[in-house]
């Protein structure tokens, strides 16, 4: 798709061939391309060409009462013939020029748009477009506001134009990689340093694009087969390798549009934290929450069973430790729970084969999320808080937690042995970040969640 700095080649590229043209007919091959009534474009018959402009991607065309409006969306362009000329079958409008010389309108797809619009038109917000990004209004200030509360993804909001116009999909690939800001992260999380930066990367690389004629990747060319030479100068979209690091630069999907950066240059800023608690205290509960509040948590107990499934890694490496523990169907869990709970010896050698498995998925999954939740029973006694920037106990009256454990199924003594088992809550509440009690009921809970929530988010 044409974006700002092969849009502003082809507005001069067209000045220097159409200036001062008029305009002896026009013959529209297809309608749908004006927006509006394709009749009223008989009303440009006899009106030259007097001006060239450009609203992020749109070409403004000043003719004698009006103005032209295009935008060429994805393939759209424009040929110009010094004589009359016989229309290819993606030509959609011709206008035939006075002097003989012709200027077609040509898209494969057939996605371009052009309308009529008033000269005296205020242009500081058409078609909800955002600030150009050579204005004076394009500073740190305005930015700020505008990204203060946008949870939207940088790339999203580079895309949608709201905040500058004109940086599409290339661009934007390209800045982001040059404030080495993930594409993922969202607009509300750059800091004072990133949003000067976009500022300055904005302007470089849209004004080095414009020099170089823009990026001739795929389809782009301007009037005459003008072709842009940014494409040399691109540092991540398209790219293989890093030209920084090294690594290899990683294709995604964000927003819908194919996306490029660097998983090292870019890392995301991912804010990990725990939520642990002794069994029985909630910290389930507390997930699901924040999973129906639409964050992503992961379960540890979860990614443990799985690699005890058949055929997985923990499972083999267990089966190789534990052979006692296998029969005919498989993993007993229950003789492997009894054995690795009643002798330290064999829990250890359990949570050397699982522990590093685990730990690998879960930061694995963290990374990608600016905000990861990780839900880990046994987090300080593991001694895996360092994983973390910070954590959050839920706590409990032991004899509370006691009361659920026997509403599951256990019976007391096995309850109590099973909190034994486990760093004490007090010990927990010294070590934790943040702690939230759950000695109520559920909702009284959920509205303790929302009121942290409120605190470290």
């Amino acid at each position: 798709m044409p974006e700002l700095p092969e849009v502003e080649t082809v507005v001069r590229t067209l000045q220097n061939l159409i200036s001062g043209k008029t305009i002896a007919g026009i013959d529209i091959l297809y309608p749908n391309i004006i927006s509006g009534d394709p009749d009223d474009f008989q009303r440009l018959v006899g009106q030259s060409f007097i001006g060239f402009k450009r609203r992020g991607k749109y070409l403004l065309f000043e003719m004698d009462d009006c103005l032209l409006v295009s935008h060429l969306r994805m393939e759209g362009k424009y040929f110009y013939y010094p004589r009359k000329t016989v229309p290819n079958k993606h030509t959609h409008l011709i206008f035939a020029f006075t002097d003989g010389s012709e200027l077609h309108y040509n898209d494969v797809r057939k996605f371009g748009r052009m309308e009529l619009v008033e000269k005296d038109i205020d242009l500081s917000d058409f078609h909800g477009l955002g600030v150009e990004p050579f204005s004076a209004e394009f500073n740190f200030d305005y930015c700020k506001g505008f990204l203060k509360d946008n949870h939207k993804t940088i790339k999203e909001i580079l895309l949608e134009q709201k905040l500058v116009a004109g940086a599409g999909n290339i661009y934007a690939d390209e800045i982001c990689y040059a404030i080495k800001v993930h594409p993922a992260v969202s607009g509300n999380k750059l800091d004072d340093y990133e949003i000067k930066a976009l500022i300055k990367e904005t302007n470089r690389i849209l004004s080095e694009a414009i020099e170089a004629g823009g990026t001739t990747i795929r389809s782009y060319t301007s009037s005459l087969g003008v072709t842009g030479r940014f494409q040399l100068s691109l540092k991540c979209h398209t790219m293989d390798k890093c030209q920084a690091c090294g690594s290899d630069i990683i294709k995604t999907r964000i927003g819908g549009r194919g996306t490029y950066y660097c998983p090292r240059c870019q890392a995301m800023k991912n804010r990990k934290i725990a939520i642990t608690g002794t069994i029985g205290s909630g910290k389930s509960t507390l997930s699901n929450y924040l999973r129906g509040k639409g964050y992503y948590v992961f379960d540890c107990d979860r990614c443990n069973a799985q690699l005890l499934e058949n055929g997985k890694a923990g499972y083999r490496g267990v089966k190789k430790a534990f052979p006692d523990c296998f029969d005919a169907n498989g993993l007993d869990k229950t003789k492997l729970s009894a054995i690795v709970f009643n002798d330290k010896k064999s829990r250890t050698i359990l949570e050397s084969i699982l522990h590093p498995l685990i730990i690998a998925e879960m930061m694995n999954e963290a990374y990608g999320h600016e905000l990861f939740f990780a839900e880990v029973p046994l987090l300080f006694e593991n001694g895996l808080q360092d994983l973390f920037d910070e954590s959050i106990v839920v706590a409990v009256d032991e004899d509370l937690a006691i009361r659920r454990l026997i509403d599951r199924g256990l019976d007391e003594k096995s309850a109590k042995e099973r909190i034994a088992n486990q760093l004490s809550v007090k010990d927990k509440l010294q070590k934790c970040n943040h702690a939230i009690f759950n000695n109520k009921d559920k909702n009284t809970f959920y509205t303790e969640i929302d009121e942290l929530l409120e605190r470290i988010i």
